[in-house]
């Protein structure tokens, strides 16, 4: 368990963007010699979101830039994140320090990402251990939300192919979805030359990890990701904030 661990938390399994994966936030997380987080700081924490994904959440570090945006707008408030990089959602399932940190840590959000999906979409891949992840999310009384991604860069029709996985998966659980790739399509119909993308074609750039994270602000606050239009965030000026925070708060409401 203990090497699992290990692999988990520093990608060596997962595939994570260059920056790395984020365990811990700013002031550090109390980890024990499993690898798990200290349950006291978790439940004391008015905003604790535990979040599952591959190098589309780890890359530019969304976990950690989400909760600057919530510091931001609550900077009363305690937020605390831990990331788990994986390659694929059903080997969160099957990882017993994953299984462990959601059943006895008192989270109160998941964001899951990295449904294994079709690029052909002639295979059908299991989404049974993904939908059983967020069941047991919401049975501990937590909320489980679907970040459902973008999809690749020039490639018609495949962010909403990904949306639709995720919006079905949603459905059998009893969760939500952050459907980010709205808001990029949103912003690239009326800026098409906007550097959202990496230049794999695949991952986000800086510039899209802010429109990601602007996103998942407003499903697991609530607010509108508006308000962000004065967030301090690098390489940006006041115009690009308010295109990519109007097109992040479009997708949150849009049903």
């Amino acid at each position: 368990m203990r090497r699992l661990a290990l692999l988990i938390l520093c990608g060596a399994a997962c595939g994570c963007g260059p920056n790395g994966c984020s365990t811990s936030p700013p002031g550090g997380v109390a980890i024990t010699e499993q690898g798990l987080s200290d349950p006291e700081q978790v439940r004391a924490a008015d905003y604790s979101i535990l979040f599952i994904g591959n190098s589309h959440t780890t890359s530019h570090d969304v976990p950690g830039l989400v909760a600057k945006m919530i510091r931001h707008r609550h900077p009363d408030k305690t937020v605390l994140t831990r990331t788990f990089g994986v390659m694929f959602l059903e080997d969160a399932a099957n990882a017993p320090v994953i299984q462990e940190e959601i059943a006895n840590r008192p989270w109160k959000q998941a964001v899951l990402q990295a449904q294994k999906i079709s690029m052909s979409g002639k295979v059908e891949y299991s989404r049974a251990e993904g939908i059983e992840l967020a069941k047991a999310v919401e049975a501990r009384g937590a909320e489980a939300v679907f970040y459902a991604e973008w999809g690749l860069q020039g490639k018609e029709g495949d962010g909403a192919k990904q949306e639709k996985v995720y919006l079905e998966m949603a459905e059998a659980s009893g969760s939500r979805v952050a459907c980010v790739r709205r808001a990029w399509e949103k912003a690239l119909t009326e800026h098409p030359d906007l550097p959202l993308y990496s230049g794999d074609g695949n991952h986000q750039a800086e510039l899209g990890a802010f429109l990601t994270a602007a996103v998942l602000f407003g499903v697991l606050t609530g607010e509108s990701p508006k308000v962000l239009a004065d967030f301090p965030y690098p390489n940006t000026d006041a115009a690009t904030r308010k295109l990519l925070t109007d097109a992040a708060a479009e997708a949150v409401t849009v049903k």
